[in-house]
């Protein structure tokens, strides 16, 4: 994804996915739903591009 916001990032990859949401969510201005099937889409994509982090 790009322009995709490191914060973000660095939640999912810290394993605070709710907080993931939410920060994404204020930064975008999107639904809850939205928000969460971005953030599971975008932690599926991390886990295989970092598979070891």
């Amino acid at each position: 994804m790009e322009n995709f916001p490191e914060s973000v990032d660095r939640e999912i990859l810290g394993g605070r996915i709710v907080h993931a949401v939410k920060v994404y969510r204020e930064a975008s201005g999107c639904t809850l739903r939205e928000a969460m099937d971005v953030v599971r889409e975008r932690d599926a994509e991390l886990g295989r591009d970092r598979p070891d982090a």
